[in-house]
């Protein structure tokens, strides 16, 4: 037998009215349409990563490359970089920031290559873009350490050429496994003495042995670099058993340690069914990190190239991906995730 709505049906019956006239007919239901208002609203898109320098060079025919490992993808396009003109990757770059710029994104960051085969190619081209987009978007660059800093001298001295460059000091200390401690040394040093931040690619895998956040920690302590770091992705915390990621959160948060999800990236990591962990998606764990008080901002990673041949830059796509990926649905959260948290995490000093 139906019952009535215990706070009387008359009174039911006029609130769902009022809820439709709301939803329906004045468009309340369109979330998306607030979202990007509130956006706007609070400065714009603050995309806190990505590789502009090497986007924007997948074709139908090499599409077959996407589905390789990471570790082959970090190769599969030396060639485009080497042969690419300075005025080539200006044009990568400024395709890019157009893009963002297009969206209503104020503030952008990008990871920029330094290995032997380029040299300073790609940041001579980026800092030109940053002066010609000066007035329209705030551009921060990146130094990316693709050839590992290791194993080659002329890589290292590549990098470090660039890096004397940036704005921001980058790394990658999986490319220079078992050697990772010591890539962490070698950023972590060129950082401090260049008083520069630091951005660092962590934790990609979606792998329980993987444990990159906690040596990124150790080498924060080591080198007090409080406040100033940043990680990439940290996947694979999302792995571990609970108590774990609680004590890896409290870590982040103490040393002021913000984490930068790209939900795209994230989730088109291999599934690595070999291992076993707590059940869970391929991606950060947002409510977990915010509610630990963590710093938490949004990127779109790579566009159009051998990593994520489909990705095209939108900042909205990226932010229904963390949400459904997370199940997250913090209105407001979620907005200053893509803004101001942003705009704190790229205007580290």
């Amino acid at each position: 037998m139906h019952k009535p709505p215990a706070h009387g049906g008359f009174f039911f019956f006029m609130d769902t009215l009022h809820n439709f006239e709301q939803t329906i007919t004045k468009g309340g239901w369109n979330l998306k349409k607030q979202f990007l208002d509130a956006v706007q609203a609070k400065g714009g898109w603050a995309n806190c990563h990505a590789h502009l320098d090497k986007s924007f060079y997948i074709t139908r025919a090499s599409l077959a490359e996407s589905m390789r490992d990471m570790e082959v993808k970090w190769r599969s396009a030396d060639e485009i970089k080497a042969t690419d003109t300075q005025e080539q990757v200006e044009a990568r770059i400024s395709l890019g920031l157009d893009i963002l710029i297009e969206q209503g994104a104020s503030k952008t960051v990008s990871f920029v290559d330094g290995f032997s085969r380029i040299g300073t190619k790609a940041i001579d081209a980026a800092r030109n873009v940053q002066k010609k987009y000066a007035d329209n978007i705030l551009f921060k660059t990146i130094s990316q350490p693709i050839a590992g800093l290791t194993n080659d001298q002329t890589n290292l001295a590549a990098y470090e050429a660039v890096t004397e460059k940036v704005d921001i000091v980058g790394g990658l200390p999986s490319i220079d496994r078992p050697n990772d401690k010591k890539h962490l040394d070698i950023i972590f040093s060129l950082a401090k003495n260049q008083n520069k931040p630091l951005h660092i690619h962590t934790d990609q895998e979606n792998n329980p042995h993987e444990r990159d956040t906690e040596k990124v920690i150790e080498f924060t302590k080591k080198f007090g670099y409080q406040g100033r770091v940043v990680l990439v992705h940290a996947i694979s915390i999302s792995a571990q058993p609970k108590e774990y990621r609680t004590h890896i959160y409290k870590e982040l948060a103490d040393l002021g340690i913000a984490v930068v999800v790209c939900p795209s990236a994230a989730l088109s990591m291999r599934q690595l069914d070999q291992y076993s962990a707590p059940v869970h998606n391929s991606i950060a764990n947002v409510r977990e990190m915010i509610e630990a008080g963590v710093l938490v901002g949004l990127g779109v990673d790579n566009i159009a190239d051998y990593y994520l041949p489909f990705v095209d830059g939108d900042m909205w796509v990226e932010t229904r991906m963390l949400m459904e990926a997370t199940r997250f649905y913090d209105f407001d959260a979620l907005v200053d995730i893509a803004t101001v948290n942003g705009e704190k995490i790229i205007n580290i000093i």
